[in-house]
């Protein structure tokens, strides 16, 4: 069994983003950076994935580079993952180690898509100093872009969503970023890759993001934070499962919700288990 979960916003959790009920309880510091400590995991979330984890292969899957994923200490010292997914998919950690096979794989798969470089040359034209303050190119893999997402001209994204879309990359804002996702770079392909690698016959899956449907899809069980990409689009669609809280409410929510589905015969799994309503 795997529960491959996203990180941010879903499992762990910024100051502004974790929500008023936690904002002045005490939380548990999990990632540090130029000696801050900058996202926090509830205690009960903490407690709940650690029970979970010792029943269930847990897999960390996040668009985050493989630097900043390592950065999320309490993740890689408490549960010391076997498998993780980052930059989106466009690698698979194997103890923590790039996998060399997965990188030819998506090397190839890459050649389907757009060259990089016309793509941000497309973005170029449309962004401003205005909304757009800085932008890499992250694991030479897509692109990560920091917004003034107050400034940003919506109509503008959105057909420049399309025009993407002709070049077979995605886009995806998640709060203060913009991410440019060529199609080969996938989180759910990813971890298919790490399911046949583990062996599992069953998976359980969480995110808050539309750069993770992907990821859903590629599960049995699959459950959505109340809040994000996903919910703002499907909230009244009936597509997917949402959980009863949103901020690091969700994250207690889903663990829970998803070690009951574990818990479930395997003929009842069937009849509880749709990713989308």
């Amino acid at each position: 069994m795997i529960f491959a979960s996203d990180l941010d916003r879903t499992l762990i959790y910024s100051k502004k983003a974790m929500g008023e009920a936690f904002g002045s309880t005490e939380v548990i510091p999990v990632e540090l950076y130029q000696g801050e400590h900058i996202s926090f995991m509830s205690p009960e979330t903490a407690r709940l994935l650690i029970e979970l984890s010792k029943t269930a292969l847990f897999v960390p899957v996040t668009t985050r580079t493989i630097e900043q994923y390592e950065r999320i200490f309490y993740i890689r010292e408490t549960f010391k993952p076997k498998y993780a997914v980052t930059s989106n998919g466009g690698n698979v950690l194997i103890d923590g180690v790039p996998d060399p096979h997965w990188q030819r794989h998506v090397a190839e798969a890459l050649t389907r898509s757009e060259n990089a470089e016309k793509v941000i040359e497309a973005f170029d034209r449309i962004s401003s100093p205005d909304w757009v303050k800085s932008y890499r190119h992250s694991d030479s893999l897509f692109y990560s872009i920091i917004l003034e997402r107050e400034n940003m001209p919506l109509d503008v994204v959105e057909d420049f969503r399309k025009e993407l879309a002709d070049m077979r990359w995605n886009l995806s804002v998640q709060g203060r970023k913009m991410y440019l996702v060529p199609d080969g770079v996938s989180k759910g392909d990813g971890l298919l890759h790490v399911k046949a690698l583990a062996g599992a016959s069953r998976i359980a899956a969480s995110g808050d993001s539309l750069l993770d449907e992907s990821l859903l899809k590629a599960a049995d069980y699959a459950i959505v934070p109340r809040h994000g990409e996903i919910y703002a689009a499907y909230m009244e669609a009936g597509l997917y499962t949402f959980t009863d809280r949103d901020g690091m409410g969700a994250a207690e929510d889903l663990i829970a919700k998803i070690a009951d589905w574990f818990a479930l015969p395997a003929e009842e799994e069937a009849s509880e288990s749709p990713k989308m309503r």
